[in-house]
Order: structure tokens, then sequence, then C-alpha cells
């Protein structure tokens, strides 16, 4: 697949970024994009073997196909003008390969190009940085040595520069998707560096051994080998592409420990991205319904955990992430959710039964609504400054009490949890309510600041109760198994 890839796409840098579009979207895991990614290189010497033969007799053939397909009118057909299309395609690629070797052969006459490439050719240090910067600028090892296949043989540049140019431009590769992702994160980022590494461990394969050579006065000449220059380049881009990908796979396990190091991943944040909400799924209301219901349920499910900054004991390990950071993720997971119903909403098939998704977009509001109310309760009780005895009392309290609620609201939209239960729970609390209230007012040893903060927790307190009952009163709001009541329809 990987050689498939590198073969369509002609740019290890593009296949580079679809496996990471595949690694996103969980089309793949990440071992299947480690391997895919290594072997995309071997795919993209198609080109530079195409550049090493005469290719203008074969373009100018494809393009008279197409000719041919016309003056026919095969092209009125779907699969005509597709072929057609494939053949314009393939006949241009030729040309532009055939032009570029002409253009290395005209430069044969430029006092200037001939001054570049001798310097160039002094020492393999020079040779391999010209390779890695102008792959840096054009992002693509295959064209650079393509560029170098024209050059050899117009007689600019002899084997052992062309060759470590070719591994220059192979490291050049890696190193500008590592430039290009450099925004990116956790396996995204993981698997841009690993790309890198493929390529310098192909590179220092093939140029370790053209040096030692090269010093010896061992490196043979095409003509001994009865071999063309330019097809002997082709074929040292392949070897080193496949021996990147093979040394790759024989180092995985110290590559991956590497790869942990420069681009650890944040489990707790990646816990924040959406993992069912796939858009071609939104034609579908049926599905659409499913996979919303799951990615609320897990949602849910990470609210209790929003409270780890109130009980960091409980919580031990749980505080990567502070409560702003949080509050953020979350919304916008909620977001995202809303989002992709909307999407569902508005792109259903014609009679079909959309009531379950607006029910559920319904609840959103009270879903974003709980999630403000729980980063505003975290962040008023973390701001009390040495409670006394009953505040540390009354907010432990309160905080065991909200997260149990919030565990059985996890459970419920798991399908695992018992919605009377929940009910049973968040009835009336307010004589409780009022009690914590007498107890603040009737403790002066409570500074002003802690006072007003535990007035306003109680008043979040008493909030998220009464979303927690709500979101559990009807079983279409959350729950994957339910239905939606024909009332709320």
């Amino acid at each position: 697949m990987g050689i498939l890839l590198g073969a369509l796409t002609q740019s290890t840098s593009a296949s580079a970024f679809v496996c990471m579009g595949l690694l996103n979207s969980r089309a793949i895991t990440f071992p299947a994009a480690l391997s895919i990614s290594a072997w995309t290189g071997v795919g993209t010497s198609v080109l530079v073997f195409l550049a090493s033969i005469d290719l203008r007799l074969a373009a100018l053939g494809a393009l008279s196909l197409v000719a041919v397909f016309y003056l026919a009118s095969l092209h009125r057909h779907e699969t005509g003008r597709r072929s057609a299309e494939l053949l314009v395609a393939i006949g241009l690629t030729l040309l532009g390969l055939a032009m570029v070797k002409e253009t290395g052969a005209g430069l044969q006459q430029n006092a200037w190009a001939q001054e570049f490439f001798v310097f160039a050719s002094t020492s393999w240090v020079y040779g391999f940085l010209i390779g890695l910067v102008i792959t840096l600028v054009m992002q693509s090892s295959s064209t650079v040595s393509i560029i170098t296949v024209a050059l050899s043989a117009a007689g600019l540049l002899p084997l052992e520069s062309a060759l470590v140019i070719v591994c220059g431009a192979n490291l050049g590769s890696g190193l500008s998707v590592v430039l290009v992702s450099s925004h990116l994160v956790g396996l995204p980022r993981q698997l841009a560096v690993w790309q890198a590494a493929v390529k310098a461990l192909g590179s220092l394969a093939v140029l370790v051994p053209v040096v030692l050579l090269s010093a010896l006065g061992s490196l043979p000449e095409p003509a001994a080998l009865n071999v063309s220059l330019p097809m002997v380049i082709a074929l040292t881009y392949l070897v080193l592409n496949v021996a990147g990908a093979v040394l790759a796979a024989l180092l995985q396990r110290p590559l991956i420990i590497m790869l942990q190091t420069i681009a650890p991943i944040d489990t707790e944040r990646q816990q924040y991205d959406p993992e069912f909400l796939i858009d071609e799924a939104a034609e579908d209301p049926e599905t659409a319904l499913m996979l919303a219901r799951r990615e609320y349920a897990r949602l849910v499910a990470l609210m209790p955990v929003a409270l780890a900054p109130l009980r960091p004991e409980e919580e031990e390990g749980l505080l990567t992430l502070d409560n702003t950071q949080r509050r953020r993720l979350a919304l916008e997971l909620a977001q995202q959710i809303e989002s992709f119903i909307s999407l569902a909403v508005t792109s259903h098939p014609q009679n079909a039964d959309v009531s379950g998704l607006l029910l559920l977009q319904r609840y959103n509001g009270q879903l974003q609504s709980l999630i403000d109310a729980i980063h505003n309760y975290v962040e008023e009780l973390g701001a009390l400054k040495d409670p006394a005895p009953h505040e540390i009392a009354m907010r432990t309290s309160m905080t065991e009490t909200l997260h149990f609620l919030l565990s059985l609201l996890a459970e419920y939209a798991d399908s695992e949890g018992d919605a009377e239960m929940v009910e049973r729970l968040t009835r009336d609390r307010g004589d409780i309510m009022t009690r914590f209230r007498g107890q603040i007012v009737q403790h002066d040893t409570a500074s002003n600041a802690n006072r007003e903060a535990l007035f306003v927790a109680t008043g979040l307190f008493e909030r998220m109760v009464w979303l927690v009952r709500g979101l559990a009163a009807d079983p279409g709001a959350l729950s994957p198994d339910a239905s939606p009541r024909p009332s709320e329809t």
C-alpha cells in the first residue's frame, strides 16, 4: 500500500499527509501508518526511472492516442472521457520529464553552471548539502533526483557527486515534512518525524558506502557495469528508499521510543478529540444519531474527571490539564457534536426521521450548560484560601456527591446505568443546601472571599443537580438504546 500510494502521489511529503489524514480519521492504526509511510519512497522512484530513459516518443504516443479518441468521438462516453484525461496526464508528465532532460543538456554550455557543479564535485559534503537544501525548497526528492539525472546525462555531474546529491535530496524530503508539520502534536507529529528517520536511514545506508568506495578509488564506473549513468542514479534512488524502509522496520522499537521522546502524546488532551464523528455518516440519520449519542456518552464520561483539582488524592495523575483548558476542550467537543448533528439534519434524505437528532440537538444546550457549571464550580472552590475545617468538609461533601451523580449519568449515557436511581438521587435538595448556607453564615472563621465562593458554589451545585436530573429524565436524551418519546417528537 505504501509503494502504491507513493507511485500515485509521486511525493513522499504528500503521502505522509495522506497517512496523517487516515490516522486522524482512524481509518488505519498507527503501526499501519508507519509501515505505509516508510514504503512510499519506493513508489516515487517510478518517475526517476522514467527520467532515465527516452521519454519523448512515449509522450507523443500517449498524446496521439488522445487525438484518436476525439476523432472517433470516444470521449463522449464516460469511460472514453476518463481514459482520454488519463492519457493526457501521462503524456504531459512524460513530455515534461523529457523537457527537464533537454534543459540539462543546455546547461552544459553555461560557464557559471559548469563552475558551480565543478565546485560541488570537489567534496561530497558540498554535494550532499546542495541536494538537501534544494529539496527543502522544492519539497520533492524525486524532482531533484530527476534534475540530477538530466545533469549527469549532460556530463555536468560525475557519478559520485550525482549519488551524493540524491542522498542529500532524500534526507531533505524527510526534513521538509518535519518542518511543514511543526504545528502538529501527538501521533501525526510522530509520523512526520518517522518519515524523516526513514529517509535518514536510507541516505546513510547509501552515502557511507559511496563515500568510502570513492575515497578508496574503488567506485565502479557505469560503463564497466554496462549500465548508463542515469540508470545508476535511478537504481540508487530506489535502493536508498528500500534500505530506509527495511532498516526502519528492523529498528522500529528504538525508533518508536525516540518518537515518544520527541513528540510525546498528551493522552488526557487526546481524550477530547472526537472518535465517532464521520462526516460521510451524516447522510444516514439513523447512523448519525447512533454516532452522535456515542460521542455524547464519551463527553459525559469525561465530566467527573473535571473535578480532579478538588480531588487530588483520588484523581492522582489526572492534573495535566488545568481547569480552563479542560473547559475549552470539553466545549469544543460539544460544539463539534452539535455541528455534526446540524450537518446530519440538513443533509438527511427525503422523508427520513430526524426526530432523534433534533431531540439530541436540544439537549446539547443543557450539556454545555452543565460543562460550564462544573468548571465554574471548580474555579470557585479552587480559589478558597486557608479554608477552615467546616469549609473543607462542605467542599468535600458537595464535590463527592457531585462526582457520584456525574458518574451515574455517565453510566446511564453508556446504557449501563439506572435512570430511576439518578432521578431519585437528584430530587429536591433544598433543605440540605439551606443547612449548608446556614453553616456558612454562622461560622465567623470564614473569610469574606471564602464565604462568597462557598455561596456561589452552593448555587452552582443546585444548578448542576437540576441539569443532571433533566438529562437523565428523558429516555431519548443520551441513552444510545432508547427512542425519543412520541410527545417530544
